[in-house]
């Protein structure tokens, strides 16, 4: 057995010494992997189970929150019991028990992606259809849109079940964390030049979902002339550059220069007008070119604008 000498002097670790520890780390990774996997397992068995109804997902709530009042900071259940009071409108509102089960399927979906080695744009199509979904429900959900921005894993969910040191960098941490949902899970596979077409689909339904947001959830009055005077236009040029960067240089340019013609007296305008002058220099055509049906110069479709929400 390796023993701790005094340190009188540098030794060398021996062959059979380094086989020692190897193996004896391999002992405890072991063991840690299979308390990992035991936690995993009871908390997805929890959380496949709270997802079966409404009622449910509150009642799994109800004692994540009672365990960490009660017992890990050792309040009086009384104090719980006046804290259910004091929440009765919030634990009775249907928007709040869809929000408990959007945010128990992300952890569901965290967890996979965690004990996965596949890259995590693998997980884009479900992590999509858990967002379209949460947008579908929106007038529901118009009050629970923080909680759902919040961490899933630093949720009560996800300190109750000993998942808060889930520490993924390039997953997003909310099911509505809409950007990086986008940029690190969905688009990247797109960005080809045979998938233009679903690309440009996919980035009109991202700018629909921004719309929603920006509008139907939002308590300014004039949040919707905004999103379509400023934030929309803008987050049109940035869905072309990239269909542009992806491939369709001819169909992305066209729509471009009717952007800029459309959007003349936006403050953004004499920016999107340089961007487009560097995107023609000759350095920036390496991409390979997918050929619009459309030929350039004649007039080619927009796409759709953001429906008014409630449409």
């Amino acid at each position: 057995m390796l023993a701790i000498a005094p340190f009188a002097h540098a030794d060398s670790l021996s062959q059979a010494d380094r086989d020692m520890l190897l193996e004896k780390l391999e002992k405890i990774q072991e063991a840690a992997d299979a308390k990992t996997d035991a936690r995993f397992g009871v908390a997805i068995a929890a959380f496949r189970n709270a997802l079966t109804s409404d009622q449910a997902a509150l009642e799994l709530y109800l004692k994540c929150v009672e365990k960490q009042q009660v017992e890990e900071q050792h309040k009086k259940p009384q104090e719980f019991r006046e804290w259910k009071r004091r929440q009765e409108a919030q634990l009775g509102d249907v928007g709040f028990h869809h929000a408990l089960r959007f945010q128990l399927r992300w952890l569901l979906l965290t967890m996979q992606v965690a004990s996965s080695k596949k890259d995590v744009s693998t997980f884009g199509p479900e992590a999509g259809k858990i967002l379209d979904e949460i947008f579908l429900d929106a007038d529901k959900l118009a009050d629970q849109r923080g909680y759902l921005r919040q961490s899933a894993v630093g949720s009560v969910f996800g300190q109750t079940y000993g998942l808060d040191g889930l520490n993924m960098k390039e997953w997003p941490n909310s099911p509505l964390d809409t950007n990086n949902i986008y940029e690190r899970l969905i688009l990247p596979s797109l960005r080809n030049p045979e998938k233009t077409d679903a690309l440009r689909a996919t980035w009109m339904r991202r700018i629909q979902q921004e719309g929603i947001a920006a509008t139907t959830w939002s308590k300014d009055a004039g949040g919707q002339e905004r999103f379509q005077q400023d934030t929309y236009p803008e987050l049109m040029w940035q869905m072309e550059t990239d269909v542009f960067h992806a491939g369709d240089q001819k169909g992305a340019a066209l729509h471009m220069f009717q952007h800029l013609e459309k959007y003349a007296s936006h403050p953004k305008a004499s920016d999107w007008a340089k961007q487009f002058k560097e995107l023609l220099s000759p350095r920036a055509a390496t991409a390979k070119v997918k050929e619009p049906a459309t030929p350039f110069g004649t007039t080619a479709p927009t796409p759709p604008p953001v429906p008014t929400p409630g449409q």
